[in-house]
């Protein structure tokens, strides 16, 4: 038994000429990738590669990882995407805890891998390298079926956060979780073989790998690549190769919506689409509906956690809320001892069951230590409406406490998004001796429409209590963001305090 890599094993015997992936102009059948794939499952093994190392992959998306990505797979590896903007300190953390055997990385990388290679021992090759590893394996007879079987607690990846507070954590994810994850997928979203799926985030992230390509390969449908998000390259992939589906995080919705408006209504071929990593306006989510035809999807979740509510389609959904609590886990909202509040009353949001990891990688296992009865406590704060609709208020540490009451700057921020003019804001806490904390606004206007900062006050003051109107807005180019597109606040409070 291999749960997750007999998804493209039994893709491959249903749909052989189909296209599984594309890459610019390369262009892969499903029987053509998992005869790629037995390649190089066959050359890790000559290699000296056993099940249970951890591999690496170190670049941007494309073709080859996703080869690496069902090679570990079925070969019972253990994958450890590395994102290749990591400076060398940033990586030595990884690189410590997960004590890797192989990295592939590419020629944008290769400087940073062969900084690091001695002191921590790794093989390193690169995907660019015409006589590296992966070009020899992939030009090699194909062996036939190398599947290695596989326990579905067996772990199959270690995703490591985006480490935007302290060091980042390893998720480690077993077969269990993924299998089911993509199971969940497939459910909510009705992907079938006909469906194109456009991976807009990096690979490095558990959405392209585990939430994009993995769902889609269980169900028989395409791939396509974009190896970084750009705006025009995404309108034009999805119209070039009549993409159905794919993810982003609000603030490339918001992006696309406020630069790309006239060439979003040309893209019809898409049919449902999915959203996560903050919370999404509602205004967001209706007018790309409006434009596109396809159905926005509202998801909540984490590395460590998978889908922890999700709408799903032809389902009842709820304007400005993240769906039900999913199928695979059992979740709840506690108070500060970690006793269930009433429904209707804020609280933490704990999850556990078939998608939530046991406990994060340290030394080389898994650590379970911080895992109280198996539950993940996520750090958010959310409320049930209407008995079962989980609205995500914010999260626990985001949330500003100025003069004894509580601020969610989630709350804030959709309001001033709704401002005409406003293409993005981030509301942050800064210390004050007397309030506490005071709440600070930063905004980025759109090219579009002039706005000055009475305007926004005045319609903060119309829409919000006094006491949550921004003691300051500060109008900037951009906001400091993670790889994967989440505003970092933790930058934006320094930039404050100096």
């Amino acid at each position: 038994m291999n749960l997750v890599g007999e998804f493209l094993w039994r893709s491959a015997l249903l749909y052989p000429k189909r296209i599984a992936l594309i890459d610019g102009d390369v262009r892969i059948t499903y029987a053509e990738l998992q005869s790629r794939v037995n390649r190089v499952v066959a050359g890790l093994r000559d290699a000296g590669f056993k099940p249970g190392d951890r591999i690496a992959f170190h670049g941007n998306n494309r073709w080859e990882i996703v080869v690496t990505l069902f090679a570990s797979f079925q070969g019972g590896f253990i994958l450890v995407p590395l994102n290749v903007m990591l400076k060398p300190a940033e990586l030595e953390y990884i690189l410590g805890e997960t004590s890797l055997k192989l990295l592939l990385t590419t020629d944008e990388g290769m400087a940073t891998a062969s900084g690091l290679q001695e002191r921590y021992g790794y093989v390193l090759s690169s995907y660019d390298d015409g006589n590296g590893l992966f070009t020899a394996w992939t030009g090699r007879p194909d062996p036939g079926m190398q599947m290695e079987d596989r326990r579905p607690d067996d772990i199959l990846a270690l995703f490591f956060t985006s480490g935007t507070t302290g060091k980042p954590k390893g998720a480690p994810l077993d077969h269990e979780f993924v299998s089911h994850l993509a199971a969940s997928w497939l459910i909510s979203s009705a992907y079938s073989h006909r469906d194109v799926f456009l991976v807009t985030t990096p690979m490095f992230w558990t959405v392209a790998p585990i939430h994009g390509i993995v769902p889609m390969f269980l169900a028989g449908g395409t791939v396509v690549l974009m190896q970084r998000f750009d705006m025009d390259r995404c309108c034009e992939l999805i119209e070039r190769h009549a993409v159905t589906s794919f993810f982003a995080v609000p603030t490339i919705y918001t992006m696309l919506l406020d630069q790309k408006e006239e060439e979003l209504s040309r893209l019809k071929t898409l049919r449902v689409c999915s959203v996560a990593g903050a919370p999404v306006a509602q205004d967001l989510v209706r007018k790309f509906e409006r434009l596109t035809g396809a159905t926005l999807l509202n998801i909540y979740g984490a590395t460590e956690a998978g889908a922890i509510s999700r709408e799903m389609l032809n389902a009842p959904r709820k304007a400005g809320c993240a769906g039900t609590f999913g199928g695979t886990l059992e979740t709840r909202i506690v108070d500060e001892q970690g006793n269930v509040v009433p429904t209707g009353k804020a609280g933490e949001i704990w999850t556990r069951g078939l998608t939530c990891i046991k406990g994060y990688w340290r030394q080389g296992k898994v650590d379970y230590s911080g895992f109280d009865d198996g539950w993940f406590k996520t750090g958010d704060i959310g409320v049930l409406e209407d008995g079962h609709f989980l609205r995500i208020l914010d999260r626990a540490k985001d949330m500003i406490i100025t003069g004894g009451a509580n601020i969610y700057p989630a709350e804030i921020e959709s309001v001033i998004q709704k401002i005409p003019g406003v293409r993005l804001c981030a509301v942050i806490g800064i210390p004050d001796r007397v309030m506490g904390e005071l709440a600070i606004a930063y905004i980025v206007p759109s090219s579009d429409i002039a706005i000055d900062q009475s305007v926004i006050e005045d319609f903060c003051n119309r829409n919000l209590s006094r006491y949550k109107v921004p003691r300051k807005f500060v109008f900037v180019d951009d906001l400091p963001m993670t790889p994967t597109g989440k505003i970092q606040k933790n930058e934006l409070k320094k930039m404050a305090v100096a």
